[in-house]
């Protein structure tokens, strides 16, 4: 008897991680569907889709498994209009993933370190939650909701910073350079970069295992945003003098982090971060 193809369905296939998980999903064989709210990228396989107001109509399909990559991610925007983004990060979403679990559908909802406040680095999978910021507090709703109401039918994956050949701050950063200007970063900052093919692979482990629960991904280490712009332009001598090395004087003394305890049901071995 042959074996049915796996169906799983991309909301936000358009994202960074959506177009990368999307190529890689389709190379293993398994039929990809995504949701876009841009209607020109709409086609037999791309529902169009604005989590503003959500038509829930084409969820009546079914899916083996979801991979939830849409939201407001600006932190900014989320603290200028909450009413509104919490509509599209909390209210839809979760409208959403009720529609998806009624359908049998496993659920792997992308979420954040921003759940945490940053005050320590490298946060475990069970350390209770504690946002700073309206963003993260629409993560740890989100979250909240999935562990009391759907654990059963889904798992969270938090994500520090995706670092991708287009990652927006590094394109800002390298149009600076271009023009000669200087790259403002703070030393009292810290990320901690994951490389987005590690990302897809962890993304695809979780969908072959299914298994419910937290789980979390980060990189190996934390770094300043001042130390990584250096060893972004390392190789060029004029683009380091560019570099303008400041502090946050928002945080006041505090440093902030961004790093966490790498959770996956397998070891994943022999992946650059």
């Amino acid at each position: 008897m042959t074996k049915k193809k796996e169906k799983v369905l991309i909301i936000g296939i358009d994202s960074q991680i959506g177009e990368a998980l999307k190529i890689y999903l389709i190379k293993k064989k398994i039929i990809v569907y995504g949701t876009t709210r841009r209607k020109e990228f709409v086609n037999q396989n791309t529902y169009f889709l604005d989590l503003k107001k959500p038509s829930l109509k084409f969820f009546e399909n079914e899916f083996n498994s979801v991979i939830f990559c849409a939201a407001t991610t600006n932190i900014a925007e989320c603290e200028k209009e909450q009413a509104r983004h919490r509509i599209i990060n909390v209210t839809n979403t979760i409208k959403i993933i009720d529609k998806l679990v009624q359908k049998n559908s496993f659920v792997i909802y992308l979420s954040s370190n921003a759940v945490f406040n940053g005050t320590k680095q490298f946060y475990k999978n069970n350390d209770k939650t504690c946002p700073s910021t309206i963003y993260g507090k629409f993560k740890t709703e989100v979250e909240e909701y999935l562990t009391n109401k759907v654990s059963k039918k889904s798992c969270i994956l938090r994500l520090t910073k995706v670092i991708t050949k287009n990652t927006p701050f590094i394109e800002h950063w390298k149009k600076e350079v271009k023009l000669k200007r200087s790259i403002k970063t703070f030393k009292n900052r810290f990320l901690s970069p994951v490389n987005i093919d590690v990302v897809i692979n962890s993304i695809y482990l979780l969908l072959k295992k299914k298994q419910t629960g937290i789980f979390q991904l980060g990189g190996r280490d934390e770094i300043s945003y001042s130390e990584y712009a250096k060893l972004i332009f390392k190789d060029s001598p004029s683009s380091l003098k560019l570099i303008s090395d400041e502090i946050d004087i928002n945080l006041g003394t505090k440093n902030i982090y961004s790093s966490l305890y790498t959770n996956l049901p397998d070891h994943i071995k022999n992946l650059k971060r």
